[in-house]
């Protein structure tokens, strides 16, 4: 690589979202990954094209140019960087998908310079996507049989108001919006415009779907039961079976396609 080469590489690397990996990845690898959040994607030599995105070629990074980007604590690295087609915002698509694939494959993805671990983003639970909002007793009837049963009212549903429990399962009716708790899991149900190219392979003609966010529930004082890995696989497995039920898609906050509870979980080493 030559030295103006790398001046244009390191400049990109600074500015557009970038996966940093331990280990070189293979075009058909990566492919497999991307197909999760876009079914549309498909190689272009050996780079991959998305909807409205494409993710280059990996390029070996070794000790010059780490230390020129300020990594220190790594030998060799293989950047991929993601290339918005258009002027999208930095925290847009482009930088969601980064960080998606970077959790996926136990790496790293980088923004303007700075460097996170998307392991490290704290709860990184299910989003199941319905074509239509189920009815409310169709929701309670369902969640009865995958969640823990609450005992009680805790003091945050209390201080949301028009809370009531029924047969383990508290909820909150609004003409739009919709919340259900067990003893430990949350189920918020709203419709949204924002929708997934892995929903919208699905769901080709939709104008809006039915966003059902499931996370561990927390209490006012901070309080939350559910934590790590279990928290990703109960919350996997009652968001998949929402979706189950009412023909919808799971996917992780990313955009990425789940299939079990276990695809929430992050890489082995």
């Amino acid at each position: 690589m030559s030295w103006l080469s790398k001046r244009l590489l390191l400049g990109h690397l600074r500015t557009g979202p970038t996966v940093l990996l331990a280990a070189k990845t293979s075009t058909t690898e990566l492919l497999a990954v991307l197909r999760l959040a876009d079914p549309g994607a498909h190689a272009d030599g050996d780079d991959i094209v998305l909807t409205g995105i494409q993710v280059k070629a990996g390029v070996e990074l070794v000790e010059p140019e780490l230390r020129k980007l300020m990594i220190t604590d790594e030998d060799q690295l293989w950047a991929h960087r993601v290339v918005a087609d258009g002027p999208l915002p930095v925290n847009g698509l482009d930088k969601r998908l980064a960080e998606g694939i970077a959790y996926r494959l136990g790496g790293w993805a980088m923004t303007r310079g700075e460097m996170s671990d998307p392991a490290d983003d704290g709860y990184l639970g299910p989003i199941a996507y319905l074509g239509e909002m189920p009815s409310h007793e169709e929701m309670i009837s369902l969640l009865r049989d995958h969640l823990r049963p609450a005992e009680s009212l805790k003091q945050a549903w209390e201080d949301a108001g028009s809370s009531e429990l029924l047969d383990g399962v508290v909820h909150r009716y609004e003409e739009n919006f919709r919340m259900y708790g067990g003893a430990d899991i949350l189920v918020s149900v709203a419709y949204t415009s924002e929708i997934p190219s892995a929903v919208r392979a699905v769901m080709p003609y939709a104008t809006e779907v039915v966003q059902v966010d499931v996370r561990p529930f927390e209490d006012s004082d901070g309080t939350v039961v559910l934590t790590g890995n279990d928290a990703l696989l109960d919350t996997g497995a009652a968001a998949l079976a929402v979706a189950d039920a009412f023909n919808g898609l799971v996917t992780d906050v990313w955009g990425f396609q789940i299939s079990t509870p276990e695809d929430l979980l992050p890489p082995t080493t």
